[in-house]
């Protein structure tokens, strides 16, 4: 993996890049690079819960159709 941390005019980024994935994060001011990464990565994981119980909500639903 390889990380950059870019500083712009307006905003800085962690520029991550791997053999299959390249992602830029959008750092938010007032932390040092890796406390941001770790905060974005939080949300992401609470995001990803939310989805996944609302996944499961319209599995449900799909098999409560199915039944009737």
């Amino acid at each position: 993996m390889k990380v950059r941390v870019i500083i712009g005019a307006q905003a800085a980024y962690a520029c991550i890049e791997t053999d299959t994935t390249s992602m830029d994060v959008r750092l938010e001011p007032g932390r040092s690079a890796a406390q941001a990464l770790r905060e974005f990565a939080d949300d992401l994981k609470g995001q990803s819960e939310r989805l996944q119980k609302r996944a499961a909500l319209a599995v449900a639903a799909a098999d409560q159709l199915e039944a009737a």
